[in-house]
């Protein structure tokens, strides 16, 4: 028989691994992993990542939060890790935040290091720690307790301020009258009053500046040359206990916890102080379901997630109460599982739901938001790895027209896994192995745009993929200094014959620029329980000339390797696929191909 050939010629369909994989399309493959996709259709290994911060460490368990700090003043990365506050500058330097104090009326003795009471912030170490920047400040929600922010400086709780003070008693026989309240709770400022007095009484107490740090209502006194006139003060704190915060319309939006898991807050215009009781809504009663995911959306709209129903809710610039927003169900049977899964990408929402990755597509043509089917059908095998009963702690996030889903797989507790989707060729990118807990784009001045990575122990490490084809060294395909294998494992050919026996007669492998000087190639046919290796310790480093002179004309920088091996040495097969692996280092591949020839005739024995 005719020799028969199959191959790939482009891997821009990615890893389809919950595919058979004799069925693949032709630019499918059956597993990637450390790889990515590059625009043309080939593959390489994955960027690695660089240390960034070692300072802020953690047992293993630990969750908290990360984000970036950025004001015309200060630029920090902030971190929560085993339970304290860490802010961490361009250099990787951290500094480490006092830990919370409950103010208490007992004698101190402050010792020769600067402290201030109001600096401080504590968490559980296995408690997800939500931040949003809001007016200059880093705020911080752990759904235990008060609301607390960075001002660049240091931490302290948010609190309210005097918001009106109301006279129930105007009294008699004043000519002047002074209204005083007791000190705030939280060391911030009294409020500046004025009493005015008509007839006698007391008739009203205008708030010139509420002040700060007050987490209840003072009590007031009315003092002057009368008598029994009393009043009154509101105060608006934000609520305890919040969970879920976003910034968006000025304001900033939470979500409670325990009986309140389905109340959306908001506080006033521009004013964390303030959050009035009205500006409060339930999202659609208590269903059984709770909230799980708030995320901001185009035109003033909150998509919120519960884990078995998304609900959009239009909050109106000009609001006054929550009385105008308006609550739409978009589905009553899907929803999200893990909250920091739920990241914008491009016009879409992506998430993780219980039947895998979904998109909340928006149509323009219609202004109407509808949930599309999900995306990650192609690796069903994948998400059905994921630890279901530690699903609290997968997180996500679009960088270089990628979502990554870090999730924890097997019996792990803490993320050990991601899986990266190209948006761009709408295909998968495989698996990746840093274990990541939180992402964070960070925008340093001296450095621009970067993708941080904080890892189950708190180290924080900072992803090469910013870095041109130029600037790449062997260097930047490691992780934290450590070396990771890259592979890529084909679909099963069938040389376009699934049913006859096949001689093999050879395979090539075209790679392209390369750095890796340790790498194999096995093969594994349909009768094999396992691979067999036919080209070990390859080194498939791109060669490369130094002239120590310059040249009046360009040369090409793309230099190409093919490695070819025989296959007539191995018995008959019916389908066969072929692993290419690299121990280190960069491995770029443009092409596969193999030829076999079919049996024919013994096909037609059989029959």
């Amino acid at each position: 028989d005719l020799l028969a050939f199959d191959g790939i010629r482009s891997f821009a369909g990615g890893q389809a691994s919950g595919l058979q994989s004799d069925l693949l399309a032709e630019n499918q493959v059956r597993e990637l992993s450390n790889m990515t996709l590059s625009p043309r259709g080939s593959l390489e290994t994955r960027r690695g990542i660089l240390s960034f911060s070692t300072t802020a460490t953690s047992e293993e368990g630990s969750i908290g939060g990360m984000r970036y700090y950025d004001t015309a003043a200060t630029e920090r990365l902030v971190t929560v890790t085993q339970g304290r506050v860490y802010t961490i500058d361009s250099t990787g330097s951290a500094k480490l935040h006092p830990a919370d104090e409950t103010w208490s009326q007992v004698n101190r003795t402050w010792g020769s290091e600067a402290q201030n009471w109001a600096d401080g912030f504590s968490s559980a170490i296995d408690t997800p720690v939500k931040m949003a920047q809001f007016n200059d400040k880093m705020y911080m929600a752990d759904g235990d307790g008060d609301l607390y922010y960075f001002d660049g400086s240091i931490v302290t709780r948010q609190a309210g301020r005097v918001r009106a003070i109301t006279v129930t008693t105007a009294g008699s026989g004043y000519t002047s009258a002074t209204a005083i309240v007791t000190g705030p709770q939280w060391g911030g400022e009294y409020p500046e009053l004025i009493t005015t007095v008509a007839g006698g009484a007391v008739t009203g107490v205008t708030v010139v500046d509420g002040g700060s740090g007050y987490g209840s209502a003072p009590t007031v006194t009315i003092i002057g040359d009368g008598s029994g006139a009393t009043a009154t003060a509101t105060v608006s704190p934000p609520p305890s206990n919040l969970r879920l915060l976003i910034n968006t319309g000025n304001r900033l939006f939470a979500v409670g916890s325990g009986t309140e898991r389905n109340t959306l807050y908001a506080s006033d215009i521009l004013d964390a102080s303030v959050w009035d009781s009205s500006n409060s809504a339930v999202i659609n009663g208590d269903d059984g379901d709770e909230i799980v995911a708030i995320v901001a959306y185009y035109q003033n709209r909150i998509i919120v997630f519960k884990k078995r129903r998304i609900f959009q809710v239009t909050i109106p610039p000009d609001m006054t109460t929550a009385a105008d927003w308006t609550i739409e169900l978009i589905s009553n049977n899907i929803g999200c599982v893990a909250e920091a899964t739920a990241v914008q990408v491009n016009s879409d929402i992506f998430f993780l739901s219980d039947d895998g990755i979904r998109s909340l597509v928006r149509s323009a043509a219609d202004d109407f938001t509808s949930v599309g089917l999900p995306i990650s059908e192609v690796v069903k095998d994948v998400i059905q790895s994921i630890n279901t009963a530690a699903i609290d702690v997968c997180t996500a996030h679009f960088y270089d027209n990628r979502y990554m889903l870090a999730f924890p797989s097997e019996a792990n507790d803490v993320n050990d896994t991601i899986l990266v989707y190209n948006t761009v060729l709408q295909a998968f990118e495989g698996t990746w192995t840093p274990n990541v807990m939180q992402f964070a784009l960070t925008n340093f001045e001296d450095e621009g745009v970067r993708l941080m990575m904080k890892t189950t122990t708190g180290q924080i490490n900072k992803y090469s993929g910013y870095k041109s084809p130029a600037q790449v060294t062997t260097a930047d395909y490691q992780d934290a200094g450590v070396d990771y294998e890259s592979y890529v494992r084909t679909k099963d050919f069938n040389f376009g014959d699934p049913f006859s026996n096949k001689y093999g007669s050879h395979f090539e492998v075209i790679f392209d620029d390369s750095f890796s000087t340790d790498a194999s190639v096995s093969i594994q046919r349909d009768i094999d329980v396992g691979d067999i290796d036919v080209q070990p310790n390859l080194n498939i480093s791109s060669a490369a000339l130094t002239l120590d002179f310059t040249l009046p004309a360009i040369l090409p920088t793309s230099v190409k390797k093919r490695i070819a091996s025989d296959l007539r040495a191995y018995e008959k097969w019916r389908l066969l696929n072929i692993k290419i692996t690299s121990a280190a280092n960069k491995m770029a591949i443009r092409q596969i191909t193999a030829a076999a020839n079919p049996d024919t005739i013994e096909v037609q024995k059989s029959l």
